[in-house]
């Protein structure tokens, strides 16, 4: 629904204004599919949400042949769903983050207070190190689960689906 994707973003884009950040960048996949409604399983590979304080929509990075499954699972607009090369995937030397770096830096976003998820699985050391070399003007800092304390509290509309996924296992439960 794109009025909850819409509450989620301004949540998220609250506590990023609180905490003091300009650009989250999120790998953990519940976050992505959160603020997006990214769906794959793609998350063996570096990928990642971005949502900026300025931007209209988040925007997903991720590899190629995923593309598609992000242009199904969410509303984005094109525009902001973002490959990186193929050949990038187990570089020994270069990664998906310096194309990543690029994408931060042709948007003007070099300079930014950019919150990443440190404890995250598929935040690696070496994401971390691309992105802080790529990015040497930005701020880069811990976010503090910033998107998975937004996630706890549910909305109306999540309690209700919530409620009705329930019924559903209730009843096959019963009947089983």
């Amino acid at each position: 629904d794109g009025a909850e994707y819409a509450r989620r973003l301004a949540e998220a884009k609250g506590r990023m204004e609180r905490a003091g950040f300009d650009l989250i960048v999120c790998c953990d996949p519940a976050n992505m599919c959160w603020l997006t409604g990214f769906d794959g399983w793609s998350f063996y590979v570096p990928q990642a949400v971005l949502v900026h304080l300025e931007a209209d929509a988040p925007i997903w990075f991720g590899r190629a042949q995923d593309a598609k499954a992000a242009q199904v699972t969410t509303d984005l607009p094109d525009a902001n769903i973002v490959s990186y090369s193929e050949p990038l995937i187990h570089h020994q030397v270069n990664h998906p983050f310096d194309e990543l770096c690029d994408l931060i830096r042709g948007r003007g976003w070099g300079g930014a207070r950019i919150g990443v998820e440190l404890d995250a699985h598929y935040y690696t050391a070496r994401c971390h190190a691309h992105l802080t070399k790529g990015l040497p003007s930005a701020r880069i800092s811990g976010n503090a689960e910033l998107v998975n304390w937004a996630r706890l509290v549910k909305s109306a509309p999540e309690l209700a689906l919530m409620r009705e996924a329930g019924q559903i296992c209730s009843a096959t439960m019963k009947r089983a």
